[in-house]
This record gives structure tokens, sequence and C-alpha cells, in this order.
């Protein structure tokens, strides 16, 4: 973790703590420290190492549970709300301790403990529980494969009650294609300094109305084996998603009040408005979508690299009449469905067209900055279902625009996109 200072508290460390019952091989940890952040703002570092840790390729889970004591109060967090690995290693996860509690002048202490659990811990995957409206919620990490976390995820839980994020690490990635230079989107390096996740679906009509209240999507026809609560929703637009005048690059303002404003603003609150849960950047959905790849299609280099496989659009052996169930199709490499196909994915940016003419991708040196301008346009990205046999709709680099009020003339969803701070 990164401090503007040499932070001028640290709490006591905590002595090391073994798992009960564990006969050979045994796991403990050790508290190494814990640093306020600075400016103060309650935020806590907590630098902890783990020796010998959970083992994720023989299904051996263990999860983590920090106690603190703060002004003689106890307090007990669990490491899966805060993405604590138990891993071995070196680790550092922060806590902000609830409202109201003054950490600065209190004196402290802190111990932890490893327990055995039923799912990998780590921050790999962050995960919103609707049903709730505090403590709601959780991280998880990989299994000892991406397809075994891809079948944990790819159920009905996460396509309604639940929303699942994929982490995306920080570092070096390239978009941009050269071989079509109509799309305006040369090939670019991007550094990105910090974390960050993306929905592993597109929002679901069933999620979207638990959450606001209503569903505008035009795809309900009952179709057999297309669950229409698992669709994507669709209809909605960047001003009602968003506000309305809130700038591409500006947050979007909080609400304090339940069940009031727009679907990112009821996800916020009740997340108790420390995410800043939006829209991706065009750039941050690039750089998810292809997982990694260089390519054309995010799906290059994989064994089969028929575009059918990966995307629901309109080929020969789809008839392209309705969108389809989120994870109807494969995912790409970091477990990331309907990247391309579906419906359009709305992101934050301003779409700069001249004419018929695109100009380059955001040049914003930060990757997770969105392109703003007066242009009342919004980038879309990933392609629809309709496309009539046009893979070439399907790039990984292809994009698309309309109207931040436009709600009617293409078929947009989006997904959710939260950059760590």
């Amino acid at each position: 973790m990164k401090h503007a200072r040499t932070c001028e508290k640290t709490l006591a460390a905590g002595a090391a703590a073994l798992i009960a019952g564990m006969a050979s091989a045994a796991t403990s940890i050790t508290v190494d420290s814990v640093v306020q952040r600075w400016p103060w703002n309650n935020k806590l570092d907590i630098a902890y190492t783990v020796t010998g840790g959970q083992d994720v390729a023989n299904a051996d889970y263990k999860k983590i549970v920090f106690t603190t004591v703060i002004g003689g109060t106890t307090y007990a967090i669990d490491g899966d709300r805060v993405g604590a690995s138990a891993s071995a290693g070196a680790h550092v996860v922060t806590w902000t301790p609830p409202s109201g509690i003054n950490v600065r002048d209190s004196a402290c202490s802190m111990t932890a403990a490893v327990y055995a659990s039923d799912v990998p811990s780590g921050d790999d995957y962050l995960i919103v529980d609707l049903t709730k409206t505090e403590d709601n919620i959780t991280y998880e990490g990989l299994f000892a494969t991406q397809d075994a976390s891809n079948a944990r995820y790819n159920t009905a839980d996460y396509k309604t009650d639940k929303l699942v994020l994929r982490k995306v690490p920080a570092g070096q990635y390239t978009t941009g294609d050269s071989t079509h230079t109509g799309f305006n989107n040369s090939v670019k390096t991007w550094t990105t300094d910090r974390n960050y996740y993306i929905g592993v679906f597109l929002v679901t009509q069933y999620q979207y109305k638990k959450l606001y209240g209503s569903n505008p999507s035009s795809n309900t026809k009952v179709i057999d084996g297309n669950e229409v609560s698992h669709r994507p929703v669709e209809r909605v637009s960047w001003n009602v998603l968003r506000v309305e005048g809130t700038a591409p690059d500006s947050p979007i303002p909080t609400v304090s009040t339940a069940n009031t404003g727009t679907f990112f603003q009821r996800l916020n609150y009740i997340t108790g408005n420390r995410f800043d849960f939006d829209l991706p950047t065009e750039v941050m959905f690039e750089i998810a979508e292809r997982a990694g790849s260089t390519g054309v299609y995010f799906w290059e280099g994989f064994d089969d690299t028929t575009p059918g496989t990966y995307a629901v659009y309109k080929d020969g052996t789809y008839d392209g009449a309705s969108s389809m169930a989120v994870g109807s199709r494969k995912p790409n490499a970091w477990g990331l469905y309907d990247v391309a196909g579906n419906v359009w994915d709305l992101c934050r940016d301003c779409a700069f067209v001249s004419g018929s003419t695109w100009h380059n991708m955001a040049s914003n040196e930060s990757a997770f900055k969105a392109y703003a301008s007066s242009h009342g346009n919004r980038v879309l990205r990933g392609g629809p279902y309709f496309n009539a046999n046009n893979a070439e709709l399907l790039c990984a680099s292809r994009r698309s625009n309309d109207k931040a009020s436009n709600s009617n003339s293409l078929i947009t969803g989006f997904r959710v996109a939260m950059i760590v701070k």
C-alpha cells in the first residue's frame, strides 16, 4: 500500500496464531504492523505474514480473522470482508473502522488467527449481496484453475441476488488494433497503477429491477432455455445510470437516503458509499475484454476460435432474435462473459466524433480517467446480439456510440466497475 508519508502511528503487532487441530505443517500468522492512513481518515493498512498458508491446489482453503481493540472496545474483522489472503507470504489489507471510532487518539492493538474455509481467501473476486443493505461486501480468491472459478460464478445466484466482479491487477496492458484502422483506436500500452474490478457479467434484468425497482428491457419474450431474468438489462441510458449533467471524469454524486437516485447511486448507498461503483472507462473495458491478449479478438490463441463460441450474435447457428442469458457463451481468459456480443456495453467516456470520423481513444495517461468533452454521445463497446453474420463487429477494439440520453435506438446494457483506492 502507498502512503503519502511515513505514518506516525503503528499499532502493536499480534503474536502468531495457529489453526486449532492442525497436527503438521501448521499454518501461522503474524501481524507485522497496522498503520493509519495519512491524511488521517481512519483507514488502517494491516501488514501481516502467513507461514504455511492455504493450499489451493489441494483444496485446503483458509480464511483470516483479525481481532483489534480500539479504545477498550474489541472488534472482529472478517478477512473475507477486506480481501485478506491466507496464502503463504507477506500481505497488506485495508480496514475502515465503523463510523465514529477515533483510531488516531485511541490505544490500539491487533492480533489474527487462521481458520478452515470452504473457498479460497483472497481478493480476486468482489461480491455484493443485493439482499442486504449493510455488511454486503465479501471477497474470494481464485480456485486452482480459472475454469473452476468460472463454474462457481456462472450460476443463478450471481445473476440474481449477487453481483460478482473480477479483479484486474495493476500492470501494463496493450489496447488498440492496427488491423482495423477505421476504428480509430491505435495500438497503445497503458500502465495501471491500481487494481480495479469489473463485472464478470453484464447487469441482468433481475439485478437491475431488484435494486432500481423497474425493468426497461425489451427482450422479455419467453424462450425455452433462455431465462428472461438472467438476460442483460438493456435500453438504459448513460444519464439514467450516472446522473444527467455529471461529467464522465467526475464521480457520481452520492445519496443519503435509501431507494433514491440512479442504479449506481443505489448500489453505492447500500455499500456504504465507500467503493464508488461506476461504469468502466473504455480503456478499462478493453483491457478487461482482452484479458492480456493483443490480437483482433480476445479468443485468438484459444483451441476453438469460432466467434459464436464466445459471443451471442447472429451467425449460422443463432438467429439473433433476442439477447441471451449472461454466461451462455464461453468466457475470456479472466472468466469475464459477454465482453463481445449479446448487448452493447456502456462506458463512461464521451465519444469524440467529428462528422463521421472517430478520434483516437482517450489520450489521458491514466486508463482510469474517462475522456470528457462537450460531445453528447457516449462510447459503446462489445457489439450487439443482432450483428448480421459480421464477426468484425466483435473485434476487441470495436467502438460505437450513442447519445447520453438515449435508451431506445441501440440495445445497450452495462457492467459494474470499481477502482481500488
